[in-house]
Formats: structure tokens, C-alpha cells, sequence
């Protein structure tokens, strides 16, 4: 079975145990493997770390999924029960929007420092 790669060729290259430390620090601390931080280098690129660790990151595309589910479930409601809906209900969906608004506001002020 053959191999189909976009890129077909293949780089081998030994470096010291405090070399390989190095680069897998600086590849670490962008994000990246020590591989793909090797490529880019090579290709020139300018890397920059990212503004948010690791953990925050995947915390922030927790809370992401959670205001996507509520607003899709909202979505789904309404697109079943197509009627005039109460004033009472209206509120209760212009409060619940306000709240993932709110939400998405936070996060976006999380990305922006």
C-alpha cells in the first residue's frame, strides 16, 4: 500500500538531548509539535505564542459549545412551535439571548488581553 502525502519527501537529522529539549520548549510554548515548530522554522515563519495557555484555551471552547447548544436548542423551539408567542414567553427568550450575549461578551474580553 503506497503512501499519499502532500508533501512526499522526508527529512531525518540527529540533534543533542538539550537540543531536542530546546526545541520541544519553543515548540511548547506556541503550541506547536516539535516537528511542525522544525517546518516552520525552516519555512521562515515568525511564531508567536499564544495570548491564552493551553488550558484556558480549551476552557474557553468549553463555554463556546455550551452558549452554542443553548442558543441551537432555542432555535429548534421556536422553529417547531410556530405560533404568536406570549409576551411572557418573549421575555423569557430576549432574557436567556441576553444571557449568551453576555456570555460571549466575557469570553471575547477573555481573547482580547
Amino acid at each position: 500500500m503506497s503512501e499519499t502525502r502532500k508533501e512526499n519527501r522526508q527529512i531525518k537529522f540527529r540533534v543533542s538531548e538539550q537540543e531536542f529539549k530546546q526545541l520541544e520548549a519553543a515548540a511548547a510554548s506556541v503550541g506547536m509539535t516539535v516537528p511542525a515548530f522544525a517546518k516552520s522554522k525552516v519555512k521562515g515563519k515568525r511564531l508567536k505564542s499564544p495570548r491564552i495557555e493551553r488550558e484556558g484555551a480549551l476552557e474557553i471552547a468549553r463555554q463556546l459549545r455550551y452558549y452554542n447548544s443553548n442558543l441551537n436548542q432555542m432555535v429548534r423551539w421556536v422553529n417547531t412551535n410556530k405560533k404568536l408567542y406570549r409576551f411572557d414567553e418573549l421575555k423569557g427568550m430576549e432574557h436567556q439571548l441576553e444571557g449568551i450575549r453576555k456570555g460571549l461578551d466575557e469570553l471575547w474580553e477573555q481573547l482580547s488581553r
